[in-house]
């Protein structure tokens, strides 16, 4: 499953995958260390969408490990934390932010960060997201988008608001199921 999506991605594609967060999260950092090889000045080139503080802090502990060695900047973005220290941690350059989507998005629309070299935007548990009130969230970020590998996954992938966002917002999308590598 790894190497497939990996491989789609690489192609152009980008991917809706129903493989699970927590099994994700062990080859996150390649897919990010393959779209952001190394450290550079500016802007973020890579979002990672978590739905809670809680997997916004496991996903960013887990890339952060991963990706020292290379010395990328990632940056955690959550409700809990101080809003004022994040947005200046962002003003002074990152890599890679990994946060909640409702956070990440707010300090976005107040001119926090500019996303013009922005390469990969992931969304982990997508369709959670949306029952849980974060389309509109998710829908102004993704209308600022430039062209971009996305992945996004969800358990339900077949999800109304889902399907909209998607059909909306993710071009050239391709599904992969968890079951076609088992």
């Amino acid at each position: 499953m790894k190497n497939t999506i990996l491989k789609t991605l690489k192609s152009g594609s980008s991917v809706l995958t129903d493989f699970p967060a927590n099994e994700l999260l062990d080859s996150i950092s390649e897919y990010l260390i393959h779209f952001v090889p190394q450290a550079e000045e500016g802007s973020p080139r890579a979002i990672v969408l978590c739905k809670n503080d809680e997997q916004a802090k496991l996903f960013h502990e887990q890339i952060s490990k991963e990706t020292k060695a290379i010395d990328l900047t990632v940056d955690l973005i959550f409700e809990k934390g101080n809003k004022l220290k994040q947005r200046n941690d962002l003003f002074d350059g990152t890599e890679i932010i990994v946060g909640t989507t409702k956070r990440v998005c707010e300090l976005y629309f107040q001119n926090g960060f500019n996303i013009a070299k922005l390469k990969f935007f992931v969304v982990i548990d997508a369709d959670e997201q949306m029952r849980t009130g974060l389309k509109g969230f998710l829908c102004r970020i993704g209308e600022s988008l430039p062209k971009v590998k996305q992945l996004i996954t969800a358990t339900q992938t077949d999800e109304e608001r889902l399907a909209s966002y998607i059909e909306e917002f993710a071009d050239n999308l391709i599904l992969i199921e968890s079951e076609e590598e088992a």
